[in-house]
């Protein structure tokens, strides 16, 4: 599908034209993403009447074709306009946990949301960077987010599972493909061929599913959060992998980044254990879409992925790699579970 992204002035301009931002309004780019730009618009430069309902200011995205990877990775930028429909819909099932959008582009996937109070922060951030002993990381906190993050993605699950409630570009596309299963599991197979067989059985078996509405990208770079001691509040962001397909994909994703955080950091691992097991309480309670051992399997694949595969996490040692990617290996080989993932994970912290 052709849909050309208009240029930053042409997008602010436009926002102008609607009346949603000031006529000396300007964008903030916000770093950190590989796959779309994306600028905050402070309160004082929003119209009276929008910054009524968006105290903290806006947010802009716009997807890009390439991401920005060490190896090429080409993405259709419509996913823009899937991610605009599924975070709606997700408002619409759990308003507070996610921003609201507030503005779609006319013809492109161009969109606007709500954006988050100044205090919070990125929960990657917090899990890689806070001291040992600060509150961002105390284990009653990761815990509380993980049981926030597990009842989230049950009920959207859940809510999805007859999928004709869904706008119908979330029924269309080839998003987890590109974005998952060939930069993942399929470009692994090529650099992990003792497990090539299981990695592609794996793709082909989320390519097949129809079961409900999947996030695609579950993961704490995708999460913000509230200061501790203040109210709590948490959203869930970037939903440009939305489609209908297999619910394993989300939890096993987000179980990755638990496993991949508790090695990088063992002074925090019994903390991200408690995080991780309040998400599979969580999510076990109020679904029963996922099975262990499914589960497991698919949380070996994205493991193996992470450390093999196109999109690399950047905070492992490479005897840290190797940790990770022999238990991946075994995950993926129904060999071991995640429960037996980390206690070997703790007995090394």
């Amino acid at each position: 599908m052709d849909n050309p992204i208009p240029s930053e002035e042409t997008i602010l301009r436009d926002l102008q034209e609607t009346g949603i931002l000031s006529t000396d309004a300007v964008f903030m780019p916000l770093t950190g993403g590989v796959s779309c730009e994306v600028w905050r618009v402070r309160p004082e430069h929003l119209t009276p009447e929008v910054v009524r309902d968006n105290p903290h200011g806006l947010v802009v995205k716009a997807p890009l074709a390439t991401l920005r990877t060490p190896a090429l990775w080409q993405a259709d930028v419509s996913r823009g306009f899937a991610e605009s429909a599924a975070l709606t819909w997700y408002g619409t099932v759990t308003p507070d946990a996610v921003p609201k959008v507030v503005w779609r582009h006319a013809w492109a996937p161009v969109f606007v949301v709500e954006a988050a109070p100044e205090a919070w922060e990125e929960w990657r951030h917090q899990m890689l960077n806070a001291s040992a002993d600060s509150p961002d990381v105390a284990g009653e906190r990761l815990a509380r987010i993980g049981a926030h993050l597990g009842t989230t993605v049950a009920a959207w699950h859940m809510g999805s599972s007859d999928t004709n409630v869904l706008p119908k570009v979330l029924l269309m596309g080839d998003r987890l493909r590109t974005l998952r299963t060939d930069p993942f599991h399929r470009a692994t197979a090529t650099e992990v061929p003792e497990i090539a067989v299981e990695l592609r059985a794996l793709a082909h078996e989320l390519e097949s599913a129809r079961t409900c509405l999947v996030h695609g990208d579950f993961s704490p770079k995708n999460v913000l959060v509230s200061a501790p001691g203040s109210p709590f509040g948490g959203w869930m962001l970037d939903a440009e992998v939305a489609h209908v397909g297999d619910p394993v994909l989300d939890v096993a994703y987000l179980s990755t980044h638990f496993v991949c955080k508790g090695v990088a950091r063992p002074a925090l691992a019994a903390s991200f254990d408690s995080a991780r097991r309040a998400f599979e309480d969580a999510y076990r309670t109020n679904s029963d879409l996922v099975d262990a051992d499914r589960w497991s399997r698919h949380a070996g694949a994205i493991l193996a992925a992470r450390v093999r595969g196109v999109s690399r996490v950047n905070y492992l040692t490479p005897e840290q790699q190797e940790f990770v990617l022999a238990r991946a290996i075994r995950l993926v080989r129904g060999e071991s579970s995640l429960d037996e993932v980390w206690e070997q994970i703790l007995l090394a912290s």
